[in-house]
């Protein structure tokens, strides 16, 4: 819980490092509970090995960090690229850590934790949107006169996690686990807690997480070959509140808050889009000038203003970073992690509604740049672990796969 609530309220304070080392500017209370999970995951290695959850799983998350590692090779900013790897092990970590802690807890122990999650991070957002005190937006250097200051109130954002988008990435991937998990298990609170993150994913406005959520419902509907055998009424009953519920909420939010108007002019109108464009001309420029090695991972190309940040788009972003070989196999190593849960839908139809909600976020990454964020990249591969740990607590012992060590089988 500690590590969770860490996770929803990332507060950084900068420290004092000499010069000669840069490699850290900053810590958050989450790099601090994590440290401390290495540390019990060190001393456990003399009673057992890591336990890796799903191992092809933790390979695919291992990649990034071996290429950022390998990537130092050749980076014109070594500095940045090594800040870049010890945030993917940082990262693992989690992982690994989550993948720990859940091992052997009941499906329903573990939803109550991402229960607790949804709301721990959703509560500040709403305190944010009230201006409650001690829930200001928390950027430094951001002045509070400042239109991206200013921003943070016009759709629901996190005081720290950062604007809609950020906050909306966060939720994305769980509201189809919990809505699944409390409907099929007559969990009227989990069912509540679906509902309530899909409403704030809604009303962060967040283009990228709702698009994302249809593409990924509309693949996971062809991909279905099961027929419903469940009650039709109770799930209509259901579909209705959740859609007058998803559709009141914006409206509301829209004609109580006058900063949400202005917020939507600027949204209807194609500034956004020539700018994605011409983020795009600029990327595809750089990779054709460095197509074998890219620049390094987490390296803005050098002289680039335009580029300092990042594209807005994980995969081309990993093709500037990497090259377009690595690049384009770090990049199939993320959009292969939600067909690793789909593909296991035989053994669970939880299986399916898991992979729904990491294909949205994969897909999300098509449209922000979510995955590149320090802390949403953590807080990324957390909830993978914390998910991948409620399909295997929710799958028969008998029909799960084989464990990693002979010693396993003896124990």
């Amino acid at each position: 819980m500690l590590v969770l609530l860490a996770a929803a309220m990332p507060f950084r304070f900068p420290v004092w490092f000499p010069a000669s080392f840069p490699v850290v500017r900053s810590v958050s209370i989450l790099d601090l509970m994590l440290m401390v999970g290495l540390i019990t995951l060190v001393l456990d290695l003399k009673h057992r090995g890591l336990n890796l959850g799903y191992p092809p799983l933790a390979l695919l998350l291992a990649f990034p960090a071996l290429a950022s590692a390998l990537s130092l090779v050749w980076s014109e900013d070594r500095i940045v690229t090594l800040r870049t790897t010890v945030n993917f092990l940082e990262a693992f970590v989690a992982y690994l850590f989550v993948t720990r802690e859940l091992a052997g807890l009941s499906a329903a122990r573990i939803v109550v934790f991402l229960r607790r999650y949804v709301w721990l991070v959703t509560l500040p957002a709403v305190f944010l949107l009230l201006h409650v005190p001690g829930f200001a937006p928390y950027e430094p250097g951001l002045s509070p006169t400042s239109g991206d200051y200013l921003s943070y109130y016009t759709r629901l954002s996190h005081p720290l996690l950062g604007r809609s988008n950020n906050l909306a990435a966060v939720l994305v991937i769980l509201v189809p686990v919990l809505l699944y998990f409390g409907h099929t298990r007559r969990d009227r609170l989990t069912t509540f807690t679906g509902l309530v993150a899909a409403t704030a994913v809604v009303c962060t406005f967040s283009r990228g997480a709702m698009v994302a959520s249809l593409i990924a419902g509309i693949v996971c509907l062809l991909l279905s070959h099961r027929p419903f055998r469940g009650r039709l009424k109770p799930l209509i009953g259901k579909v209705v509140t959740g859609t007058l519920a998803l559709a009141a909420a914006p409206v509301a939010l829209y004609l109580l808050n006058p900063a949400t108007h202005e917020f939507f002019a600027g949204r209807l109108s194609a500034a956004n889009i020539l700018l994605r464009a011409e983020l795009y001309r600029a990327a595809f420029e750089k990779i054709v000038a460095r197509p074998l090695l890219g620049y390094g991972a987490g390296v803005a190309p050098r002289g680039d203003t335009s580029l300092v940040v990042d594209v807005h788009n994980t995969y081309v972003q990993q093709v500037l970073y990497y090259g377009v070989l690595l690049g384009l196999l770090v990049g199939l190593a993320v959009l292969s992690l939600p067909f690793f849960f789909l593909r296991r839908r035989g053994l669970h139809p939880l299986a399916g509604a898991v992979g729904f909600g990491v294909l949205a976020e994969v897909i999300s990454f098509t449209f922000e740049s979510s995955f590149e964020g320090t802390v949403l990249r953590v807080i990324f591969y957390l909830l993978l672990g914390m998910l991948a740990g409620l399909l295997r607590s929710s799958i028969p012992r008998q029909r799960r796969e084989a464990p990693q060590h002979a010693a396993e089988v003896m124990s």
